[in-house]
């Protein structure tokens, strides 16, 4: 399954970037991938990576298959991710009866609000997303529509 949000649209035309649903899933496999390994794949290796599932343990271990492949076919030595880092991060954005320190002081830097319960009826997926877009070098812009699609959360500053 291949989730496609809206605050992404300009990517999946070319998929020169990895879309989050896709670093979800390779963070789920436990192996990390740079833009640049990404772009040495063909369009049909990307989308395949984008649509393969990993809901259930078997399907991860075919993607983490699928994709050692291809990095082996690319001479590409696998970057594997510290499982106890990985860990701890998924730990963050997993708990339901907590917002990571990350999402709620990115929020809050945009002059908005997030209350717990508008974090339980986030999705995983849409947790991990908002997880990411804070902890990492993303800007405000992204987080701000990525909040916006999932929960109608303005943080547009007044004019």
């Amino acid at each position: 399954m291949f989730r496609k949000f809206k605050f992404e649209e300009s990517i999946y035309a070319k998929l020169q970037e990895i879309p989050l649903s896709t670093r979800y899933k390779l963070d789920r496999v436990g192996i990390r991938m740079g833009v640049k390994s990404w772009n040495r794949l063909s369009a049909e290796e990307k989308r395949v990576l984008c649509h393969l599932s990993v809901r259930s343990q078997g399907e991860m271990e075919c993607y983490k298959e699928y994709l050692l492949y291809l990095l082996n076919r690319l001479k590409e030595k696998p970057e594997w991710l510290d499982p106890e880092t990985g860990k701890k991060e998924r730990a963050q954005w997993e708990n339901l009866s907590r917002i990571p320190e990350s999402v709620y002081l990115k929020v809050l830097s945009l002059k908005g609000l997030m209350t717990p319960v508008e974090w339980i009826r986030l999705d995983d997926l849409e947790r991990y997303a908002l997880f990411r877009l804070s902890a990492e070098k993303y800007g405000d812009t992204l987080f701000s529509k990525a909040l916006e699609e999932f929960l109608g959360l303005s943080t547009a500053k007044p004019a």
